[in-house]
This record gives structure tokens, C-alpha cells and sequence, in this order.
């Protein structure tokens, strides 16, 4: 596009406008006149005809053919007409013709002879005109036309000079204006003029002086909102590199660093039981320690390495920009254990100490991986600390870890995590009672798996819930139309899950299994959250299913939870009954189970009966059922008719 200026627009619209009127006056004009010279000509004819018609009608009725020839002698005369006929019927009666050349233009005009007083036709008049007048008006009339179209075309064509010399300046002024600096002034050449080009020269001349004040105060705007942005950088750049709490830097700050280092080691601290401080004195207690912490770890480590980090919470690190021996490393992690077990926090007269697991990593590659690993074996060990070695082989059981939960995906996607079956017995009748549902992965080579191998990655998961509700949802469409109970295991995580919670009751009413669903929970990781524990059991035994406490026996187990609790069975634990036949104290246990029990009407459920001689030693003791594989194995199918 080409760039015109606002006085080029202004003149080519002028032209182009104009030279629009002009040539739509001219056809326009131009038509309406012909026409109006064409029409007065016709109507002369017409008027001719209409004169001579009455003459010739009396003649031609009175039979008077001299009086006819004198009036076509007469029109004969004009020297617009170039001939007459008189017809009737379908011959001419009379005519009158002149030469005429074969390029004459002509019209022709005709009326009806009627007979005078009377309607009757006596014939036709026809007159033939010639347009040679109507064209010489024409010629005359379009002369004159371009005339008056070439003088106004002149004046037009003046004015748009003399309105381009009024242009001028103002296009000379938006040339000044092009360029315009507020450091350097413009001096316009019509602030003598006392037109409005003069007013508006001075207006600029003014507006100068008021821009460049206006300049000035707006470089020194900048320079003070330049100096604010630098300082809010600088608070923005500290805040994402520094913890707002301790004001140690932060786990950004520490990958950099990482990152720019060439050799490291690094040390993550983690306070233990941390949570429990924030619950029993308060997160404001909690964050007063934490403060406290990061600044007795300043004054005890005051040379430039290690520089102290906060990663998160509870968490704390120590990064050296050099790669430590393990000795020195080890030596260093004892002494520093030791001077956070002698710092004591008070807290309302009350001191309060602290314990911390460490883990480390001598690392050029990903040390902080590397560290959180070693602190996580450390705190599943239950170790003070511990230094990440390849010898440890973790980043193998990661890997191995990831591999289950792929297998444990793939089994889900592809339909094949399955429900086991393995029956309970009756003691008294060794009659079925009913089932144990067990979890099964079955590989693509038909091999099946148990939960030992993958369950507890699998709660580490996203899946775990998943097998839960596959399993429960399985169990029930099976023994929905079975004569039989079937125990269903439950973990502490199921219990805490509302959205496991809402599907085992939508399960249960779908396939009307109330009264024949028993739920175990395991005694070692589920009593402990007794109030969770309880609203769970009492909104199962609303729908009318019944509860079990499995492993009961195993650890350290309290019979107090089950005097607090209404459940149905104690499944003993195998570790009590394996060798029940042989071993006095587990017999002894077995009984005091057994007993109170009884007393409390709670039924029995004796796990791991291995042989016939299990089985009768606790039959004998009066343990109400009993499970393992001198009954039944597990397997896909009920292997009892439980009809009989």
C-alpha cells in the first residue's frame, strides 16, 4: 500500500468526484434532452394530423377530391414532411410523396378518418416526418454541452490548484512533524500568517514547549520506575530462591547450585515425627522451631560449605561444593547427630527436642535423588542415617518397582486381576461355612501371583483402589447367587477412602449380598485408627454385613480394641497355629483367645491348618472354624458343593 498524505486524499477525492458529476450531468443530461427534442418533434406531427383529419373527413364523405389535393398539396409544402397517404381499406386512396435519400431518418405518424356525427371509419391518414430537424437540434444542443462542460472542467481543475496551494502548508507542517524530537525544536515558517494555518502553526509552537516539559518529567518517571522494578526483581528473584519461613535458601536454589557445580555431596536432614509437634503444640510452635533450627544450624556450620538449604516442611539440606570421602562424610553426619540431639527448643516452660534421620549421597549425578533415596532407607530401616552406595542396589528395586506397576496397569487393563476362593470349614460339623476371597494377578504365560509380591507397591500407586473395587466387585457377582458367606480383606487405606466406602455399599445393594458379606481387617495396621475403624464397622453392620479382625495374635495385639468394637470373628493369626500341635505357647495364647472370645460371643477362625493334626488340636481347643490347605487351597472356582 502506498502511503498518500491526508492533502494528495483530499485532492484525488475532489478529482475523482468531480470528474464522477460531471459525466453523470452529461448522460444524464444528454437523455433527458433528446428525448425532450424527439418528443416536441413527434408532437408537431401529431398536431399536423390532427388539424387535417376533420378537413379531410367532410371531403372524403362529401366526395370532394379537389379539396383533398389542395390539402396534400398544402402539407406538401412543410418541409418536414415527406409524404402523406390516404388510405382505404386496404388501398391508398390518395398519396403525396418527395424524394427522400435512403439514409433519411423519418417517423411516422398515423390517425383514423372517421365520418362526421358518426363512429364509421372512412379510412386512414398517414404521415411520414422527417427527424432531420430533431437531429440538427441535437448537434446544436450537444455543442453547447461541451462547452459548458469544458469551461467548468477549467474551473474545476483552477480551484483544485488554488486548494493545493491551500494544502501546502499544512503539508509542509506534517513534514516538519515527521521527525519531531522533544530534545530539538521545530521553528514553523507561518506563525506570521493571520489565517488558520497561522493559528495552527502557533498552537504547535506551544505544544512544544509543553511536550518537552512533559518529556522531562517523564524520563525522571522512568528512571524511578526502572529503580522499583529492579528492587522488585531483586525481592521477586530472592523470594523464589529463598524460603519465606527461615530465610535459608530453597530447594530452587539448591538444583541451581547443584546444577553449576562441578564436584558435590549432599546431605538431606529430615526432623522425625515432626507432625506430631504441629498437632500437639500448634503449626505457630511448629514454625518457631523450624526458625530455630535453621539458625542454630547457621551458628554451628559457619564457613561458606556446606551452604544450608530448607527443601520443604520438615526438611533441611547440606550441600559441599566437592566430592567428600565416605569416611569423612560419615564422621561429619555423627558429630553434626550429635549436636542436634544436645539443641533443646522451649515451648510454655517445656523443653522440647528433637531427633533427625539423615541420608547422603557423594554424587556428581543427581545428588538430590541420590540423598532422598538414602534417607528413605534410612527411615525404613529405622538407622540414624544412611550414605547412598550402588552396592545398596535401590535404584534396582526402583526399577523393579516400576515394572510391577506396569504389570499391575497392564492386568487391569487387560481383565486379569482375579478373585481366588479358599474354603472355611466348620470345626464342629467339618461342614462348609464359607469363603476367603484372595487377590490373584495372572501373568500373560497363565502364571498367577500373589499379593505378597505386588501389593504393597501397588498402594504406592494410583491403582490400589482400583484392585480394591475389581476384587470387591468380582467377589460379589460370584457369590450373589451362592448359599454361602464370603470374607473380603480390607486395608486401612480402604477403610479411609470415602470413594471406597461409597462403592462397597453401591456393590453390596446391587448384588443383595448383605448378610453374606464378612469383611477382615488386619489387627496390625487398621485397629490402631479406632475411631476411623469404628464409624466403618457400624455403617457395615447397618447393611447388615458382619466384621472379622484377621491376624489377630500376631505383633502385639490388644484386647482391649476388642472389647471397644463390635465384631463377629477373630481370625488367629498362622503364626499361632502353624505348629500349634507342637509348640505349648502358642497353644496357650490359642486358648486365652479362644476364651475370651466365648465369653464375648465372638466366633473363631483358626488360619494356616496345615494338616490333620492342626486341624484336631484346635478343634479341641474349640476354635469354631478353621482355613488353610488341609481344608482347601485357594483357587478360581468353589471346589465344594455347598448345597450339601
Amino acid at each position: 500500500m502506498f502511503n498518500i498524505s491526508l492533502s494528495n486524499k483530499i485532492l484525488i477525492y475532489f478529482f475523482l468526484i468531480t470528474v464522477s458529476i460531471i459525466i453523470s450531468t452529461y448522460l444524464v443530461l444528454e437523455k433527458i434532452t433528446k428525448q425532450a427534442f424527439y418528443d416536441a418533434e413527434l408532437e408537431k406531427a401529431k398536431i399536423i394530423a390532427k388539424t387535417v383529419t376533420p378537413l379531410l373527413a367532410l371531403d372524403l364523405f362529401l366526395g370532394l377530391d379537389d379539396n383533398i389535393n389542395k390539402i396534400l398539396k398544402e402539407l406538401s409544402k412543410n418541409e418536414n414532411i415527406l409524404s402523406v397517404s390516404i388510405i382505404k381499406g386496404n388501398e391508398i386512396y390518395k398519396e403525396f410523396k418527395k424524394k427522400i435519400s435512403n439514409d433519411e431518418d423519418s417517423f411516422l405518424v398515423s390517425r383514423r378518418i372517421v365520418q362526421p356525427n358518426s363512429n364509421k371509419i372512412l379510412g386512414r391518414l398517414e404521415i411520414l416526418y422527417s427527424s432531420k430537424h430533431y437531429k440538427n437540434l441535437v448537434k446544436k444542443y450537444q455543442k453547447a454541452l461541451f462547452i459548458f462542460l469544458a469551461v467548468l472542467w477549467i474551473l474545476i481543475l483552477l480551484f483544485g490548484y488554488y486548494l493545493n496551494i491551500l494544502i501546502k502548508p499544512l503539508r509542509n507542517i506534517a513534514k516538519d512533524l515527521e521527525n519531531y524530537d522533544p530534545k530539538n525544536s521545530i521553528r514553523f515558517k507561518y506563525v506570521e500568517k493571520s489565517d488558520e494555518i497561522g493559528a495552527i502553526s502557533k498552537a504547535l509552537n506551544k505544544m512544544q514547549g509543553k511536550i518537552k516539559d512533559y518529556s522531562k518529567r517523564l524520563e525522571s518517571m522512568n528512571k524511578i520506575l526502572e529503580k522499583k522494578v529492579e528492587i522488585k526483581t531483586k525481592e521477586l528473584k530472592e523470594q523464589l530462591y529463598l524460603d519465606s519461613l527461615t530465610k535459608l535458601p530453597n530447594r530452587f536454589s539448591l538444583v541451581k547450585d547443584i546444577q553449576s557445580a562441578k564436584k558435590s555431596s549432599l546431605i538431606i536432614i529430615n526432623i522425625d515425627d515432626f507432625k506430631q509437634i504441629n498437632d500437639f503444640f500448634g503449626h505457630e510452635t511448629g514454625d518457631k522451631i523450624l526458625k530455630g533450627f535453621a539458625n542454630r544450624l547457621r551458628n554451628l556450620l559457619k564457613t561458606e560449605f556446606p551452604k544450608i538449604y530448607r527443601l520443604s516442611g520438615d526438611e533441611f539440606a547440606l550441600f559441599f561444593n566437592k566430592k567428600m570421602t565416605k569416611g569423612d562424610l560419615e564422621y561429619f553426619i555423627e558429630i553434626l547427630m550429635k549436636n542436634i540431639e544436645n539443641m533443646t527448643f522451649i515451648h510454655n516452660d517445656n523443653e522440647l527436642n528433637i531427633r533427625v534421620t539423615i541420608g547422603a549421597a557423594i554424587e556428581t549425578n543427581s545428588p538430590l535423588e541420590k540423598a532422598d533415596i538414602a534417607l528413605k532407607l534410612a527411615r525404613k530401616e529405622r538407622v540414624p542415617y544412611k550414605i547412598y552406595d550402588k552396592d545398596l542396589k535401590i535404584e534396582k528395586q526402583y526399577k523393579e518397582n516400576i515394572e510391577w506397576v506396569k504389570k499391575i496397569k497392564k492386568a487391569i487393563d487387560k481383565n486379569r486381576i482375579v478373585p481366588y476362593f479358599q474354603p472355611i470349614f466348620s470345626t464342629s460339623e467339618f461342614k462348609l461355612k464359607g469363603y476367603e476371597c484372595l487377590m490373584r494377578l495372572v501373568e500373560e504365560n497363565g502364571e498367577c501371583i500373589t499379593p505378597t509380591n505386588f501389593l504393597e507397591i501397588a498402594k504406592k500407586s494410583r491403582y490400589y483402589t482400583y484392585l480394591t473395587k475389581i476384587m470387591f466387585e468380582k467377589s460379589c457377582s460370584y457369590f450373589s447367587n451362592l448359599d454361602c458367606t464370603f470374607s473380603f480383606n480390607l486395608s486401612i487405606e480402604d477403610i479411609s477412602n470415602p470413594e471406597i466406602i461409597e462403592f462397597i455399599k453401591e456393590t453390596i445393594d446391587r448384588y443383595k449380598v448383605y448378610e453374606k458379606t464378612i469383611f477382615e481387617i488386619v489387627e496390625s495396621e487398621g485397629i490402631e485408627n479406632f475411631e476411623e475403624v469404628s464409624v466403618f464397622i457400624e455403617n457395615m453392620k447397618q447393611l447388615g454385613a458382619k466384621i472379622a479382625i484377621d491376624d489377630f495374635g500376631s505383633g502385639y495385639s490388644n484386647f482391649e480394641y476388642l472389647a471397644k468394637l463390635t465384631i463377629d470373628y477373630i481370625k488367629i493369626d498362622g503364626s499361632l497355629i502353624k505348629n500349634i500341635d507342637k509348640d505349648e505357647d502358642s497353644r496357650i495364647v490359642v486358648e486365652i483367645i479362644v476364651d475370651y472370645a466365648k465369653k464375648k460371643g465372638i466366633k473363631t477362625v483358626a488360619e494356616f491348618v496345615g494338616n490333620e493334626k492342626i486341624y484336631k488340636t484346635v478343634k479341641k481347643i474349640g476354635v469354631d472354624f478353621a482355613q488353610g490347605y488341609y481344608i482347601g487351597k485357594p483357587g478360581p472356582t468353589t471346589i465344594f458343593d455347598i448345597n450339601k
